[in-house]
């Protein structure tokens, strides 16, 4: 059940396993605090991935994006860059920076996200409607959602990637 809140701003709690819960493209993402929460400032979500899994590559023209990797294995892409990431770790993307990760663990993995300024939150649940659970995301249905949130598709996640490789 979604945690509703007044839109004046005021302090408040999400505890563990509250939040608004979306699915977004194979991940179980909770919304903890949402963009209206903020009055636009950031969002906060945490996100389950499982394993082999992640978004496709991508690029957020307005917000900066950090993800604290609570447990699992990821492997992230920043820009072309390989960056590990486990337990403990913290990994920065600024806008403009083209970006994907995969969980590369044989668990699933769990995430925490912040994005600066918010509007993530809002994108996730237009595009639940565009993609919804249990279906493939067709990505001719998925690029105008994208372009109306100030972000661009720009290829397949981590693993369609590593596959295509492999079969060559």
């Amino acid at each position: 059940m979604p945690v509703l809140r007044s839109t004046t701003r005021e302090a408040f709690m999400t505890g563990r396993g509250e939040g608004q819960p979306i699915h977004v493209v194979g991940d179980e993402v909770t919304i903890k605090i949402s963009t209206r929460d903020t009055d636009g400032a950031f969002a906060v979500f945490e996100g389950i991935t499982q394993p082999l899994q992640g978004p496709p590559l991508h690029r957020h023209l307005t917000e900066d994006e950090w993800w604290y990797i609570l447990e699992g294995e990821f492997k992230f892409e920043v820009d072309g860059r390989e960056i590990s990431a486990s337990a403990g770790a913290t990994v920065f993307a600024p806008r403009g920076s083209a970006h994907t990760f995969q969980n590369v663990g044989a668990a699933a993995g769990r995430m925490l996200t912040t994005v600066v300024p918010g509007g993530l939150d809002i994108f996730f649940a237009e595009l639940e409607t565009v993609a919804p659970r249990g279906s493939v995301p067709d990505p001719a249905t998925m690029v105008p959602v994208f372009e109306r949130h100030n972000l661009e598709l720009l290829g397949p996640p981590l693993g369609a990637r590593s596959a295509a490789s492999t079969s060559l």
